[in-house]
């Protein structure tokens, strides 16, 4: 952990939170807050400070009104993070770690901003040696990176328990990003999505360039199915260069159709290093 420092990207959501755990999000409880909700009897809110003359004027029949807000609320934030084998590519960058530093980005932004953080992480089972419970307690985000950092990966291991994470998600909507790679069979990635659909889901991405932009357009190269293990050797050439770059295209095409038909907001692409100013504008210009 010596070194490592949390950054903040901040985010809004485009639903009511509810809850009453204080908190920077709108909600429909009434409460103090500078959130307009309209104009009540006072009777109903007789808070003299709040007396609004002119809409007592307007009301049919003629009574004392008063303006009426809503409060501020907490959510939970999620991280579901994908274990399998092939979240363990190692080119430009260590996907496993980018995941790290990403799940522990989410819980540093989460608790600065009001909300409490949870971590699922899934291979072929719910991993409940990794998870974490909501919270916004002091160092969380540093508890998260070394729980990703420090967990065991099995070779071979797939993602089937992805679409069992939201039994560890409370059942009130929750901000929820999935930190996959999402090499996953498209079967299993849908099932996953649709398990999701009463949470505000923001799929993260994860691609390294040496997967299919830096790759040689000449020569031998041994290439290994993380998922299987297996390794073969492959001869380059350009026209298989460019049927690997394409075949990367077509699917990044595929995941963001997919997202938004199970209701999930725009995938958001992590490629070598994480950026916490590009997520923000991605978060905030998609709301």
């Amino acid at each position: 952990m010596s070194g490592f420092v949390p950054e903040e990207f901040f985010y809004r959501l485009n639903w009511r939170a509810r809850g009453a755990q204080p908190g920077s999000h709108a909600t429909r409880t009434p409460g103090g807050s500078m959130d307009f909700r309209g104009y009540v009897p006072f009777l109903e809110s007789p808070d003299p400070r709040r007396i609004d003359l002119r809409a007592g004027l307007r009301s049919v029949p003629r009574k004392l009104m008063v303006r009426a807000f809503y409060e501020r609320g907490a959510v939970n934030v999620y991280a579901i993070v994908d274990a399998s084998a092939s979240m363990r590519f190692t080119g430009a960058g260590e996907k496993h770690r980018l995941a790290a530093d990403i799940a522990a980005s989410i819980a540093w932004s989460a608790t600065r901003n009001g909300d409490n953080f949870a971590l699922v992480v899934c291979d072929d089972k719910a991993r409940a040696d990794m998870f974490s419970a909501p919270s916004h307690r002091r160092n969380l985000a540093e508890d998260i990176r070394a729980r990703c950092l420090q967990g065991s990966f099995y070779e071979g291991a797939g993602a089937s328990a992805l679409p069992l994470a939201v039994e560890h998600l409370r059942q009130k909507r929750s901000l929820v990003f999935l930190i996959s790679d999402f090499h996953l069979e498209e079967k299993l990635l849908r099932k996953t999505l649709l398990s999701l659909t009463q949470h505000d889901v923001v799929p993260l991405v994860l691609w390294d360039s040496a997967e299919y932009r830096d790759i040689p357009a000449w020569g031998w190269a041994r290439v290994r199915d993380m998922e299987s293990g297996g390794s073969r050797s492959l001869f380059m050439r350009p026209s298989l260069a460019l049927r690997i770059k394409a075949s990367y295209a077509e699917r990044r095409a595929g995941i963001v159709a997919m997202c938004r038909q199970a209701g999930a907001r725009t995938p958001f692409f992590v490629e070598d290093r994480f950026c916490v100013e590009h997520l923000t504008r991605h978060l905030l210009e998609a709301c």
